[in-house]
């Protein structure tokens, strides 16, 4: 125990190094690692970019032949493959997890939707959800949706975020939330879609006047208030039509639900699940 949570010290401190030495150590203390010191040591490599030596340590974990891999070690260096965008090292291991039977989870998918929206593989994204929640018999959650939209945004696909978001929001059994909502509408301005943008935060508060299919459940869902103020300011910088969406949406905005929205910003005080401040 002692071993395990110096090693884990090292690894949060990005001080693979001295995690290294100290594994020497316990070998030739006669200290035999476990799945827990093999787990520590390859997120830490992962953590520094030293992936290749992540794979080193799996495989060496693998040739002794006494632990078996979990699903934590795995998403582990699949972050790591993530992060400098190995594309194929981390459908190599994806496939070496289903091998060994071990099951992916959400959160197997968001770091694989990640790693192939920023590799412009995006129908690859998409099957990769289908396929393995299939498979695997779980539901995608909204983690995942709202990682498939950020990656329908650098591919440059408003209108496949948009279908996804019809599709997911007339199913009963998943919850979207104010991220997936604020994700979605900074994704409308990154592409010059301000007008868009301004839908979703009526689809996000429930309001009239969008053309996004309406959500089967009844409670509002909102939007992170940063994510409304950004709405807000390119509206108002734009031309006669998006001044007047703006205008629009803020008496919307607090005749519904008694949020006021200025013409800058969002005033809020951080205790409103949408945001911004209500009328008392």
């Amino acid at each position: 125990i002692t071993y395990n949570t110096l090693l884990d010290a090292f690894a949060k401190c990005c001080a693979m190094d001295r995690a290294s030495r100290l594994l020497e150590d316990m070998k030739e203390s006669c200290v035999e690692p476990d799945i827990v010191t093999y787990s520590t040591i390859i997120k830490g490599y992962c953590a520094v970019g030293d992936v290749d030596r992540a794979f080193h340590v799996l495989a060496e974990m693998r040739g002794d032949g006494k632990f078996v891999p979990d699903e934590i070690m795995y998403n582990s260096i699949l972050d790591g493959c993530a992060k400098q965008h190995r594309v194929e090292d981390a459908l190599r291991l994806l496939e070496e997890m289903k091998t060994s039977g071990i099951g992916p989870s959400n959160y197997t998918l968001s770091i694989l939707v990640k790693l192939l929206g920023h590799a412009r593989r995006l129908n690859q994204a998409f099957r990769m959800v289908e396929d393995l929640s299939g498979q695997n018999g779980f539901r995608p959650n909204v983690q995942v949706y709202t990682c498939l939209v950020q990656a329908c945004m650098l591919n440059r696909r408003l209108e496949r975020a948009m279908t996804l978001h019809d599709a997911v929001v007339v199913d009963p059994g998943c919850v979207l939330d104010n991220k997936f909502y604020a994700v979605l509408a900074r994704s409308c301005l990154q592409l010059h879609q301000p007008l868009k943008a301004a839908e979703v935060v009526r689809a996000a508060y429930r309001l009239p006047g969008h053309s996004l299919a309406a959500s089967v459940r009844s409670e509002m869902v909102g939007m992170e208030a940063r994510a409304l103020d950004e709405v807000a300011a390119r509206l108002q910088v734009g031309g006669k039509e998006e001044q007047e969406a703006l205008a629009s949406l803020t008496a919307d905005l607090l005749n519904y639900h008694g949020i006021h929205m200025s013409n800058t910003s969002v005033r809020r005080n951080g205790a409103n699940r949408g945001g911004a401040r209500r009328r008392k």
